[in-house]
């Protein structure tokens, strides 16, 4: 098997492992769904809202961010100056631009069709659009030759990470247990994990980028289920139950 033919064949292995990922995820989500479980075709209908917002945060990024190659050709004392700037101004956008997208999502489809009844609804719901969001991106990446493959099933589970944080917060705005500065911080938590792991993807030391990438990972994945848990002992502490929140509510957030 030559080099390139090798390639494609472990993109398309890496693609597959991540679908074989989503699917057990959405399994895991839906049965989470205690008392409320929605059609598949509502699953499916959220997953491919957050692929669009893939494909949107794409074009912003690749229309405003820095063009570091073009600018080393026209203005090369500029980016020698100033390229680090440019790049963890890239960065940080980027990653801001993705988790508002998420977000913006989750507004205009989740809650406004009021489908949250518990806090934890809220979690699982934000991790479904990450996981759209996460394979259309990989799907996207894995076209470019350049692309270090391996690497995109890891941000399978940034983006669903990232969005359980955001989630959380939503819940609990929506119960009335937190004030708005708590969705805020979340959002910011969530684009600062989002930075931390493009930075760690960029080093130039490779076995230092693998073993920090992973580290980010890790805490992510492991942070989903422990605000899933968080959310269900909220919920049977107070007993509450979120069905007719209405969506004026959750814009004033």
């Amino acid at each position: 098997m030559d080099s390139f033919t090798y390639s494609w064949y472990l993109r398309g292995l890496v693609f597959a492992a991540e679908i074989l990922l989503a699917t057990s995820l959405v399994h895991w989500i839906r049965s989470s769904l205690r008392g409320y479980p929605e059609p598949w075709s509502f699953f499916l209908k959220i997953i491919s809202y957050g692929g669009a917002a893939a494909l949107i945060s794409a074009w912003i990024e690749i229309k405003y961010s820095f063009n570091l190659s073009s600018l080393q050709q026209t203005a090369p004392e500029l980016v020698n100056r100033y390229g680090t700037w440019f790049s963890l101004l890239n960065n940080l956008s980027a990653s801001a631009i993705e988790e508002l997208a998420k977000y913006v999502v989750a507004i205009f489809t989740i809650y406004s069709a009021r489908h949250i009844h518990k806090l934890s609804d809220a979690i699982v719901y934000m991790i479904l659009i990450g996981i759209g969001f996460s394979l259309v991106e990989d799907l996207v990446y894995s076209l470019a030759p350049d692309v270090y493959t391996p690497y995109r099933i890891l941000s399978f589970f940034l983006h669903s990470g990232t969005s359980a944080i955001i989630g959380f917060a939503l819940g609990r705005s929506l119960s009335g247990l937190a004030h708005r500065f708590e969705m805020i911080w979340s959002m910011l938590g969530a684009i600062g994990l989002h930075a931390a792991y493009n930075l760690s993807v960029t080093l130039q030391d490779g076995q230092l980028s693998f073993i920090l990438t992973v580290l980010i990972v890790i805490y992510i994945t492991l942070q989903i289920f422990v605000l899933f848990r968080l959310a269900v002992l909220e919920e049977y502490r107070l007993g509450h139950r979120f069905a007719g929140q209405t969506t004026q509510r959750l814009l004033n957030l």
